[in-house]
């Protein structure tokens, strides 16, 4: 027996639709027969990578008195949260009103319209005595709680859905000003924040945090930050010593390459095993640029794993790539990456498999995640070595599950990290390939109104997905990022990158813009059934806000084509994140790294034609402050340079002084 699930493309949705309870998808069918039957709903949210998700799956949803229960008390609705991210924030703030934390799987409880009463994430199926209620108890109370209580069930959810609205408005204003002030406090406080021991910002569970390093990283170009040497060494410090605990440490997977999602320990030994396509082309880009600065191999090193495992195991630019891969082997979180002692011993030989498992940081049940370890018996160069004899031999061994799904927003943050790949290796080949991403993307999810489909499911042409602000924003920046570049190995060929950059941002400009009030909304208001209130994001999540994005966008338009639109969107963005980067610099790193570029300037490099070749040759030497690369129109020998909104005119004879003139 399947449930209306059993048609969906989603994996997600896919792995219950043969469980007994009677899930649905967000419809009008669902909301009517709610209503119909006078029935809360308990939407839950997840994602088919995430651990959690299946074990409550597992545990709860696969039990048929559970899901009696849930059938006879509720009408059920699953969403994937890959599928619909307008509905997962919305929910998720919903529920931190509640908890003050959230993540997935996340269940909420809502009256027939869809508004949140009551929420939470994991529950199991039996007391277990971590003082979270079982699953069965939750949903006895919740519905006795709408039988008798129902009033105040309204009164919570009125409340709670003014608040998501409320939370909208941002103050913007005229007197904040973007000043160096700014950039020097926001860096001194997430310096503040840095584990000087292990890397990292804050305590477990840790996450990457990209967007901190990536602003931190732009600091570096400040010639504010230069002149405190102070504050520019500690911010050199944070950057060395998280980068290398990143590559080094378990969070990174040393065999098959690519980044786990986060760490649950403070020293990144031991991860939570679901890789994410968004995660790794932010990294991707990260370690890319910080190669560059900071001119560590091991970064260059974790650069070419992830672009290997980016093309063996998620998918190509000709096809686009998948959106995660599940932390699960057969019911076994993280089995497809954990080793035991008989198996290192016989890829490796008995006694260095035995000194290498014997050096690792034990994990679960005698199986150990190969990692980086400070071990004077077993050198760097021999754990490198270790890692590929370990990766030649998973040939035969049975895969974590890929989501097929193609996300519009993670694809264009993978043409990016594909740009920056190439600038710091001084691969051309990389160039072609993010030219190719874009290619699929322009054929696959774009509408001749140049609106975007924002999911595509490979072998399913018919299936309709409206893009979010992030899947306009993040493209539109992976067409600039790819202009930059696309000289190098596409004569002719920046000029319509761009033009399309500005028609999909026009677009964002039609479908989010809040006309009344400044920044834009996450999801297009034609959606039905509408979310239970249209959120504006921004500060940075797991990825960085489409509003920051937006302030990269609009800047370079400006600067390459004097837009007055862009510009004055641009300076509604700027004075808007003024005032909100001052209160929580943490939860908007993009947003100071965007401005941060904007104070330092674009560069504007202008190359005698013919000389393709040897500019790629020096791409690496560039600094990471964003740069546009166009060739002369006429036969002119020499370099020039163009910095911001200047209208002077720098020229150089050789490429070298041009390089040397930019480091001083």
């Amino acid at each position: 027996m399947s449930n209306q699930l059993a048609s969906e493309p989603s994996l997600f949705l896919q792995q219950h639709a043969n469980q007994t309870v009677e899930w649905m998808t967000w419809s009008d069918e669902a909301f009517n027969k709610a209503e119909r039957q006078d029935k809360p709903l308990l939407i839950s949210i997840g994602y088919s990578a995430c651990h959690w998700c299946q074990e409550m799956s597992r545990n709860c949803f696969d039990d048929p008195y559970i899901a009696k229960l849930m059938n006879r008390h509720f009408v059920c609705i699953l969403i994937d949260r890959e599928e619909r991210p307008d509905l997962d924030h919305a929910y998720m703030e919903a529920v931190m009103m509640f908890n003050q934390s959230a993540g997935w799987p996340l269940n909420v409880f809502c009256l027939p319209n869809g508004r949140p009463f009551w929420g939470g994430t994991y529950f199991p199926k039996e007391d277990v005595g971590n003082d979270i209620a079982p699953w069965p108890h939750v949903l006895v109370r919740v519905a006795e709680h709408y039988r008798n209580e129902r009033g105040e069930l309204i009164e919570n959810a009125n409340n709670v859905i003014a608040n998501l609205e409320h939370s909208n408005n941002a103050t913007s204003s005229k007197e904040a000003s973007i000043s160096p002030k700014l950039f020097i406090s926001s860096a001194q406080r997430l310096c503040a924040q840095h584990d000087e021991e292990h890397g990292g910002f804050g305590p477990a569970p840790k996450f990457p945090s990209p967007m901190k390093l990536d602003f931190l990283l732009s600091l570096v170009e400040s010639q504010t930050i230069r002149e405190n040497t102070g504050l520019l060494k500690q911010i050199k410090n944070c950057l060395s010593k998280t980068l290398s605990s990143l590559g080094h440490k378990g969070i990174f997977d040393h065999v098959g390459g690519g980044f786990f999602r986060y760490s649950r320990d403070k020293e990144w030994t031991l991860p939570h095993f679901e890789k994410m396509l968004s995660d790794n082309a932010l990294l991707l880009s990260t370690f890319s640029r910080a190669y560059r600065e900071l001119r560590d191999e091991n970064h260059a090193i974790v650069v070419r794993k992830i672009l290997i495992w980016l093309n063996r195991e998620m998918g190509n630019p000709t096809t686009g790539f998948g959106s995660s891969v599940s932390a699960d082997t057969d019911g076994v979180e993280g089995g497809y990456y954990l080793w035991d002692q008989a198996t290192l011993k016989s890829v490796l030989g008995n006694e260095t498999g035995k000194l290498f498992y014997d050096s690792l940081p034990v994990n679960v049940k005698n199986l150990k995640l190969p990692q980086f370890i400070p071990n004077k018996l077993v050198n760097e160069r021999d754990q490198l070595s270790n890692f590929e004899k370990l990766n030649t031999s998973l040939g035969g061994t049975k895969k974590a599950i890929l989501d097929e799904k193609r996300i519009l927003s993670t694809n264009a943050l993978t043409i990016t990290g594909l740009v920056e790949a190439a600038i710091s290796l001084g691969e051309p080949s990389l160039i072609k390939d993010a030219y190719l991403l874009e290619n699929w993307i322009s054929e696959n999810m774009i509408n001749d109104d140049f609106s975007l489909q924002g999911v595509h499911y490979p072998g399913h042409s018919n299936i309709e997905s409206f893009g979010t602000l992030d899947d306009y924003a993040y493209y539109a920046k992976a067409l600039l990022s790819l202009a930059s570049v696309c000289e190098l190995v596409e004569q002719g060929s920046s000029e319509n990158l761009i033009k399309k950059s500005s028609h999909i941002t026009q677009k964002a400009f039609e479908l989010f813009k809040d006309v009344d009030s400044a920044g834009y909304y996450f999801s297009d208001r034609k959606l039905t059934p509408a979310p239970p209130a249209r959120k504006k994001v921004w500060h940075d999540k797991d990825t960085p806000a489409g509003n920051s994005i937006l302030i990269n966008v609009l800047s370079w338009l400006n600067h390459l084509r004097g837009e007055e639109k862009s510009k004055h969107e641009f300076f509604e963005e700027t004075s808007t994140y003024a005032m909100i980067t001052q209160n929580a610099p943490d939860g908007t790193a993009h947003a100071l790294r965007s401005l941060t570029e904007e104070a330092i300037g674009l560069l504007s490099v202008y190359f005698p034609v013919g000389s393709e070749t040897f500019l790629t040759e020096k791409l690496s030497e560039f600094p990471i402050r964003p740069f546009f690369l166009r060739p002369h129109t006429h036969k002119i020998l020499n370099y020039e340079l163009r910095i911001g909104d200047s209208e002077k005119v720098w020229k150089f004879e050789e490429l070298d002084d041009l390089l040397k003139f930019l480091k001083n």
